[in-house]
């Protein structure tokens, strides 16, 4: 085993390939109506019916702002970014959660063992403060 693979039993070893995204979801969901009302363009959509990308069943349509190592490698970035356009837009997507869609914040990443992601206070006060639930999704194979 080589010194890089090593970890001591104090060190900290931290996600990898992180990525914060905020996903507005719904079984009638046309991603061009979203778009219309945020006035921004998403990262990624999908309009509803089966796709060979998702689990199955899950036929939502899905619009969505992602933010990974294309924009940053560091997650406190991708979250702040991810954040303060929610922010700007809480209103608006209030009123797409009053149409019967679902607003999500997600991180993803890979864990491996024994790893950790972090939120400071204040990160995770602005993620209350928007009303919207969390998702966190850890990829647990080792990178």
């Amino acid at each position: 085993m080589s010194r890089e693979s090593c970890v001591t039993a104090t060190e900290k070893r931290y996600w990898l390939s992180t990525a914060v995204s905020f996903v507005v979801s719904g079984h009638d969901l046309q991603p061009e109506e979203v778009t219309a009302l945020l006035g921004i363009e998403p990262t990624g959509t999908r309009s509803p019916g089966p796709s060979r990308w998702s689990r199955p069943g899950d036929t939502d349509g899905l619009w969505g702002i992602r933010c990974d190592s294309n924009l940053t490698h560091d997650f406190r970035e991708q979250l702040a970014h991810v954040l303060s356009i929610m922010e700007s837009k809480k209103d608006e997507l209030t009123r797409l959660v009053g149409r019967g869609y679902d607003v999500t914040v997600d991180f993803y990443g890979f864990a491996g063992n024994d790893c950790v992601l972090t939120l400071r206070p204040d990160e995770v006060e602005r993620i209350a403060a928007l009303g919207f639930p969390l998702k966190v999704a850890a990829n647990m194979n080792e990178r």
